[in-house]
């Protein structure tokens, strides 16, 4: 496998907030008041500290820089109350871009087959990654560490390109 300068969509890090915990509502009178203090989850370093992770670690496929293969895929993952990562999965999976001289050449039924292989590729690539991952700082909600969801997209661009 070769090593690629990856574009990750790190404005989509998408951190979906999914605190585990209640938000504390308190009455006073007849006013309701919502006290929520959210800190999101970070990779330690923070988001230049995790591009520079992903650059360094994460590996196009080989086989898919047969075909001049390009896509994405969103990893959705649990930084857990202690900042360890956990239920790591895929979704999302597109291919964006394929080499169509090579790639037209192929029959139709192998061009699926094709397609289901390179997203698997990537998602397996984009789990590799996120478990080599170490401890993020965890989430807070109202200063206790909360258990939350994050999606990461992952973007592989043919390094031959």
């Amino acid at each position: 496998m070769k090593i690629f300068v990856l574009s990750v969509a790190l404005a989509s890090l998408s951190m979906v907030a999914k605190a585990q915990d209640v938000v504390e509502i308190a009455r006073t009178d007849s006013t309701v008041v919502i006290s929520s203090h959210r800190l999101m989850p970070e990779f330690k370093g923070g988001q230049k500290a995790l591009t520079k992770f992903l650059k360094k670690n994460l590996r196009y496929p080989d086989a898919a820089a047969n075909y001049g293969v390009e896509g994405s895929v969103v990893m959705s993952f649990f930084v857990e109350k202690d900042g360890s990562l956990s239920d790591i999965s895929a979704h999302g999976c597109k291919i964006d871009r394929f080499n169509t001289t090579k790639f037209s050449q192929e029959t139709e039924s192998r061009q699926e087959e094709l397609k289901e292989q390179f997203a698997l590729l990537f998602a397996k690539e984009g789990a590799r990654i996120i478990r080599k991952m170490p401890k993020w700082s965890p989430g807070r909600l109202n200063g206790k560490a909360v258990r939350v969801k994050i999606n990461q997209r992952i973007n592989f661009v043919d390094p031959n390109k």
